[in-house]
């Protein structure tokens, strides 16, 4: 039998659980500018804000990953017979033939999860290809938090009976 509480679970509020996400590949590059001048100048540090999926957003970045191969037909239909304008359109949004859904989807994960600085598709795909291990160190830090689940605001319980204080 378990001890679980329904009762406070029912009641507990719930946030997103958030983090601090150093980058060290966009840091080296300077995207951040530098402090100090000349050889004693050292990049500032990037640091990206991340926090954990819902189930709603895991369920949004699968049904998109799906929807690449049919945006693939669309495109093409929109751009006429102009297939390698119509491939290089998605492919320049993540979404192109020979984007792996698993890319395809962890694509959509980092871009949902990243709090700040605020990214858009381009921007999380731009990462991936410059700097792949920023972005498995987005992608990681983002799976690590929506595992450990929300941060649930629940009252901590006594540690034990207190004993009134008796009048000096």
């Amino acid at each position: 039998m378990s001890d679980f509480d329904l009762a406070a679970f029912r009641k507990a509020k719930f946030q997103a659980r958030v983090e601090d996400c150093p980058l060290p590949g966009l840091t080296s590059a300077g995207f951040a500018g530098y402090d100090g001048e000349g050889d004693n100048a050292e990049p500032k540090p990037v640091v990206f804000r991340v926090r954990g999926l819902t189930a709603q957003e895991l369920a949004k970045a699968e049904q998109e990953a799906d929807n690449s191969k049919l945006l693939a037909k669309v495109a093409e239909k929109l751009a006429g017979t102009d297939s390698e304008r119509a491939q290089a359109l998605l492919d320049g949004l993540g979404l192109g033939d020979d984007t792996p859904q698993a890319l395809a989807k962890k694509l959509v994960h980092v871009q949902l999860a990243v709090v700040e600085p605020e990214l858009k598709l381009q921007d999380v795909v731009r990462i991936a290809d410059a700097y792949p291990t920023d972005f498995l160190e987005l992608s990681n830090q983002v799976y690590m938090l929506t595992g450990r689940g929300k941060v649930a605001q629940v009252k901590p319980k006594p540690s034990g009976k207190t004993q009134a204080s008796k009048p000096a």
